[in-house]
């Protein structure tokens, strides 16, 4: 890579690490916020639940205009509004609208099978994600060049198979977990226990995944 092409790739790594920081900013931590502020001023569980729903919507409008289009986070997204509004016209009971929570994990639960199932049929889902992060790193022939280590190099398929079934098994367990926890927690308490598990069991998938990238040789 040219030293001119540095600061290209740097700036697009920094725009993909800005955009999921405002991503948890504004679609978590915010609604989260505003839920036990209502609650903590008098108002029920379903409104509470529901000026949660609704914050997020505006945030997700944005992020669709300003892309010109609709990619998949944004559609996971807009399905868990669209069904929170649904669930709450249906009912008055606010534990409808916590639902919301099991049906981003189980979302979430579907991407790690479908990580765990590349594992063994076709080429593991790590070998596509990173293809697009070194892309962004290092430019289309850099990533290409990364990329073309799965033909040559043995340790590089096997480093990637492992890291891919770790993620893959991470998110489903989590998946499972969350929609338990949804379903049995006091609803006061959903969004705090089910965001700190989530960030907990990110944050150490995360930390594992830099430690064996790098020991493995596999940074994209």
């Amino acid at each position: 890579m040219t030293v001119e092409g540095r600061p290209a790739s740097d700036a697009g790594l920094r725009r993909v690490v800005r955009a999921n920081v405002l991503t948890v900013v504004f679609e978590v931590l915010v609604p989260m916020a505003l839920f036990y502020g209502l609650r903590a001023a008098g108002v029920s569980q379903w409104w509470a639940l529901m000026a949660g729903v609704l914050v997020a919507a505006p945030y997700v409008a944005w992020t669709v205009v300003r892309n010109r289009r609709i990619d998949l986070v944004a559609l996971v997204t807009l399905s868990v509004l669209v069904l929170s509004v649904v669930l709450g016209l249906l009912s008055d009971d606010p534990r409808t609208l916590a639902i919301r929570e099991g049906w981003t994990a189980a979302l979430g639960g579907l991407f790690g099978l479908w990580m765990l199932v590349s594992v063994v049929v076709g080429r593991p889902a790590q070998l596509t994600l990173g293809r697009t992060i070194a892309e962004i790193k290092r430019g289309a022939e850099g990533a290409a060049t990364w990329a073309a280590r799965w033909d040559t190099d043995a340790r590089f398929r096997r480093g990637l198979r492992i890291d891919t079934a770790a993620w893959g098994a991470v998110l489903l367990a989590n998946a499972v977990v969350h929609v338990v926890l949804v379903y049995t927690l006091p609803i006061d308490l959903i969004a705090l226990v089910t965001t700190v598990v989530w960030f907990a069991a990110l944050a150490g998938l995360i930390a594992w995944h830099v430690w064996y990238l790098r020991k493995e040789g596999l940074e994209a």
